[in-house]
């Protein structure tokens, strides 16, 4: 007899991140009963999957499986655990489950934290800001999250971990292809001192579509996303958008005019999609108000 947790392991390395359908059925009904649907139900007849994920599912060692993630130094976590984020659940497409990498009692700062996104060829004036920005709510007491690419994220991170504060990075690939390459140790450390977050197994690599998947992450798990620089079209406005969509406040740092750089951000101030940042503290006051601190 398979167990939720076992089904959903099994899931997991199955099924593509943010699949609609799949995420939402086990999300709603449990991965046991999806699991036992597949292989002894009719629920899925007319799927086009179930083929596929019959003869996978009953294929599939999930001894090989638990000593991959053994080897990788990483923990599968899901909604059955206590410390799971629960704030992912607002996600059309909710993970299955992640695997972590790291400090996991960081997982319980996240009830005060802060997405910080945006390019990944910054301007000293969007470095400058990000590190501001993460350094006051760091103070404050504050988690900050981001996706570990050049540039914002990297700004973002390691202010965090100089200002003694925790950060966490949530992945497009596997623990063992992390990227970018030249950044390993900046993940080391911020293993150390927070946690790394993937949503595929370890020796999945990255690839361009699993940016924009991981993004919705990024805008869940937080209390809200602040966009520093970006350019008009980029994944750090997909993230915002994501933000948007359940709820979550979004902020966008302003720039020149002439700034190809800010274009994005401005684009999210008049879509209304962000409100206009002009201070740290006003952004700090509208996620967590004086009375609440």
């Amino acid at each position: 007899m398979i167990t939720e947790i076992q089904a959903r392991l099994k899931f997991f390395t199955l099924i593509s991140p943010g699949d609609p359908f799949w995420a939402q059925e086990i999300a709603s009904r449990g991965a046991k009963d999806v699991y036992e649907s597949i292989l002894h139900g009719s629920r899925y007849l007319r799927h086009e999957d179930l083929d596929w994920l019959q003869t996978e599912l009953v294929a599939m060692d999930l001894a090989a499986i638990q000593e991959e993630l053994t080897n990788a130094g990483c923990d599968f976590i899901t909604p059955a655990d206590l410390d799971w984020p629960g704030s992912l659940g607002d996600l059309t497409a909710p993970p299955i489950g992640v695997l972590i990498k790291g400090d996991r009692k960081a997982l319980f700062d996240l009830k005060n934290s802060i997405s910080i996104v945006g390019t990944r060829r910054p301007s000293q004036y969007g470095v400058e800001i990000t590190e501001q920005v993460a350094k006051t709510f760091v103070d404050s007491g504050f988690c900050i999250v981001s996706g570990g690419a050049y540039g914002i994220d990297t700004a973002a991170h390691i202010s965090a971990i100089e200002n003694g504060g925790v950060t966490l990075s949530i992945l497009a690939g596997g623990f063992n292809h992390l990227y970018p390459r030249e950044n390993i140790k900046l993940f080391e450390k911020i293993s150390e001192r927070g946690l790394l977050i993937s949503e595929v197994m370890p020796n999945i690599k990255s690839k361009p579509y699993r940016f924009l998947v991981r993004n919705r992450l990024i805008a869940a798990i937080s209390k809200a996303t602040i966009v520093v620089e970006a350019a008009y079209v980029s994944g750090s406005i997909r993230t915002a958008r994501d933000a948007a969509e359940i709820f979550r406040p979004v902020f966008a740092i302003p720039g020149p005019i002439n700034s190809q750089l800010s274009d994005g951000c401005h684009r999210l101030i008049a879509e209304r999609v962000a409100e206009i940042a002009t201070s740290v503290d006003e952004i700090l006051e509208m996620v967590s108000p004086l009375h609440l601190r």
